[in-house]
């Protein structure tokens, strides 16, 4: 069961920013709060919509885009509760972006499949730690397994900017 409102964006431990952990927006999990511009819950669909300018934290994680749309399953306790039972999928579209303390992540769109255990980003996709950049167009985090994968636009290759970190000599 995902704890956590953004069980979603574990993906920053599949590719090394913090270490594997429970699968939430922050590696110490706890409470998220957020803010939007609008809160639509479609009750029959079981589908919560965020939108305009929406900022989600929990801890020293923030999550920023456009609009997010939580999917939920019907496994919750109690009917016609507001966003109750577990999340789905999750799609966060528009300028995403994922940011924790000297780690970074953007794109135009994330989609967080919970069966599948993976996060998709796409459009733009750029991912910062500290001065170490990768560019590409589709951004394929496979939570479980650890893996990630950057595919460039076709024609085109990922590109990146790596810095090794610095070791002082006796000299």
């Amino acid at each position: 069961m995902r704890s956590s409102l953004l069980a979603v964006f574990a993906f920053v431990a599949a590719i090394g920013l913090t270490p594997a952990a429970h699968a939430q927006l922050s590696e110490g999990g706890g409470p998220v709060s957020y803010s939007a511009n609008n809160l639509e819950y479609f009750d029959g669909e079981r589908r919560l919509v965020l939108s305009g300018d929406v900022d989600i934290v929990q801890n020293d994680a923030r999550l920023r885009a456009d609009s997010v749309t939580l999917f939920f399953s019907g496994s919750g306790g109690g009917q016609g509760n507001l966003a109750s039972g577990d999340i789905q999928r999750m799609i966060a579209e528009g300028e995403v972006y994922y940011v924790r303390p000297q780690q970074s992540a953007r794109g135009n769109r994330a989609v967080y499949e919970v069966a599948q255990d993976a996060v998709t980003f796409t459009g733009n996709v750029v991912v910062a730690s500290e001065e170490n950049v990768i560019r590409g167009e589709t951004l394929v985090l496979q939570i479980g397994s650890r893996r990630t994968t950057i595919r460039p636009q076709t024609g085109q290759r990922v590109q990146g900017v790596f810095v090794p970190r610095r070791t002082t000599s006796n000299r």
